[in-house]
């Protein structure tokens, strides 16, 4: 069968190993000036490419060549007038619009090559620095010449010591990174949500750059994150009803890594916020003033997570929680002055249970609290099929969380009415930050949503996440 060609100008050590990993696949045709590089070709390849001794610069060369089946050319030469003579000739003279790959050794020079179409630059120095420099400072190996480069794309090798070994991916994968790619034992998987991470795997991560520096610091040290895997900010509306708000923040922001406060005055002057809060924080920003609680969702910030004072609010204003959670991409904290946690309540009753045990996991482990789960069902004789194997997936998931964390979960099952039973239930367990996980959805009345009415009743403090897509 008649293979596409390649021409590769340059037969030096770059040019050499080019050809070997191509040469199965293409047609390989060689323009080369040096006698001694020619001979060591010839050396090397006895068959299988075609040699045109001459200078690549020369139109002369390139009028020898037939443009046909070219499916691309690579130049290796470290001259860059000879890569930019034959870039102009390529593309001017003979009007060729096929793919150009240029090896260029000094990237400062990327420039003068933005005059020509369909041109890929390769820097060899930055891609071995950047490797080096990731390798040693953040320990994974960051895709320097596809995406963005700037860290979208990332390679990290699985640690013994990460808590997300054994774990499948549809419980960790978000919407903001996803694991594109599982290498293990020499080969690559396509991974499906059922794929375990193994100890030793090399996993490609795309994502968000700054969300995937912090998942690989999971990957590789079982270091929890939270929030730092959804943004880096916290945005908080104020005014001084609120100051309850400010005193848990400034007790989380002991436990958690974040960059910032970030203060929305709400009714408020923008100097007398300051004068409040100067003393609050270490890294804080006060933004413009906002009309509506809600309108912080609409913010361009890098938001970890949102919070809603809901204490001291007026009965309209309460009203924006329904906003709140019609609307957020990311969790909040629905605020009701809780300054010091005793456990970390997770309900189970979630599109996805695993996803928001493992966030409730990694909150516990941050505070050094004891995680309390737990699920409410309808009571048997209600039950229909899909209930039961809704339950008996979350059952699933407490047994494949104390296999992995080797320990009990201290796992309850309640009955009845999710909302009357969960407030019931909280009250063995005062003060406890409560976490829940919803699709987001329009809500009425003819259409309620459960967590959006345990928090507003709840007496302590909730952090909802909103699960976004499947």
């Amino acid at each position: 069968m008649k293979k596409n060609k390649i021409i590769i100008v340059g037969a030096g050590s770059f040019g050499i190993e080019i050809i070997k990993k191509v040469i199965q696949n293409f047609d390989i045709v060689v323009i080369e000036f040096k006698e001694e590089k020619i001979k060591n070709l010839n050396n090397i390849f006895k068959e299988g490419i075609e040699i045109i001794h001459g200078d690549a610069s020369s139109i002369l060369v390139w009028k020898k060549l037939d443009f046909s089946d070219v499916e691309s050319i690579i130049i290796t030469v470290k001259d860059i007038d000879v890569s930019l003579e034959i870039c102009r000739l390529v593309r001017t003279v003979f009007n060729q619009k096929m793919l150009i790959i240029v090896v260029l050794f000094n990237a400062e020079e990327k420039y003068k090559f933005s005059e020509f179409d369909n041109i890929n630059i390769i820097t060899p120095t930055e891609i071995v620095s950047t490797s080096i420099i990731s390798l040693l400072e953040k320990g994974y190996k960051i895709a320097t010449n596809i995406g963005l480069g700037k860290g979208d794309i990332i390679e990290v090798k699985i640690s013994a010591k990460s808590n997300l070994v054994d774990r499948k991916l549809k419980y960790i994968n978000s919407t903001k990174w996803k694991v594109a790619a599982i290498y293990r034992d020499n080969k690559i998987i396509l991974p499906s949500d059922d794929e375990r991470l193994k100890i030793g795997d090399i996993v490609i991560l795309v994502g968000e750059p700054k969300i995937l520096e912090n998942i690989s610091n999971i990957l590789l040290k079982g270091v929890p994150q939270f929030p730092l895997q959804f943004g880096t900010d916290i945005l908080i509306p104020f005014n001084e009803r609120f100051m309850y708000v400010i005193d848990e923040i400034s007790y989380i922001i002991k436990y958690i890594k974040t960059n910032k406060v970030v203060i929305f005055p709400y009714e408020s002057d923008e100097n007398e916020v300051l004068n409040i809060i100067k003393d609050k924080f270490e890294n804080f920003e006060i933004k413009y003033n906002i009309i509506r609680l809600s309108d912080i969702l609409f913010s361009n910030e890098n938001v970890a997570f949102y919070v809603f004072p809901f204490n001291g609010l007026s009965f309209f204003e309460r009203l924006k929680l329904k906003t709140i959670f019609e609307n957020a991409n990311k969790p909040f904290l629905v605020s009701k002055g809780t300054n010091s946690y005793s456990y970390i309540a997770v309900l189970m009753n979630s599109p996805k249970p695993a996803y928001t045990l493992e966030i409730g996991m990694e909150i516990s482990r941050l505070f050094k609290l004891e995680v309390i789960p737990f699920y409410v069902a309808l009571p048997k004789s209600l039950r229909k099929e899909a209930d039961e194997k809704e339950l008996g997936e979350v059952t699933k998931v407490i047994k494949d969380f104390e296999k992995i964390y080797k320990k009990s979960m201290n796992f309850s099952i309640l009955e009845g009415n999710s909302v009357k039973e969960t407030l019931k239930y909280m009250e063995n367990f005062p003060s406890s930050l409560l976490i829940m996980s919803y699709k987001n959805k329009k809500i009425s009345l003819l259409e309620p949503l459960e967590h959006y009415l345990i928090a507003k009743k709840y007496k302590y403090s909730s952090l909802v996440i909103p699960v976004i897509g499947d």
